[in-house]
């Protein structure tokens, strides 16, 4: 943290059914703190199909309030995706491709948007 200063951090969404997931999140809190002189002004959570939407009942559910229009980049994102194959799965998984489209398109379109990304605000400093 100290070496590269970070302003803005995403995270894992602590309400995934993951376990590493939830860890991990928590140790990005604890490392983030709200301290002075910290360079960390904002902490977004993001989804992770087949973990975020499969979470236990009673855990926090992923309410996103902040998305980011990806129109322009949604190719890329499944290119990216790519080297991830090993753990995609055929659709209907919700880790399919086509499913990981089927999200961006649905969460640009609740905007008026072609494709967005959604995140949930755990903290913003402005």
């Amino acid at each position: 943290m100290r070496q590269i200063n970070p302003q803005v951090i995403y995270t894992h969404h602590y309400g995934d059914l993951n376990v590493d997931h939830r860890i991990a999140q928590q140790a990005v809190m604890t490392a983030c703190r709200s301290i002075p002189g910290s360079a960390v002004k904002e902490i977004y959570a993001f989804e992770v199909m087949s973990s975020t939407e499969w979470s236990s009942v009673g855990l926090m559910p992923f309410l996103p309030n902040m998305f980011i229009d990806i129109s322009d980049f949604l190719a890329v994102k499944m290119h990216a995706l790519a080297s991830y194959a090993l753990e995609m799965r055929p659709a209907p998984h919700s880790r399919s491709p086509e499913h990981v489209i089927a999200l961006a398109r649905h969460r640009g379109h609740c905007l008026g948007v072609e494709s967005a990304e959604a995140f949930m605000v755990l903290r913003v400093l402005r």
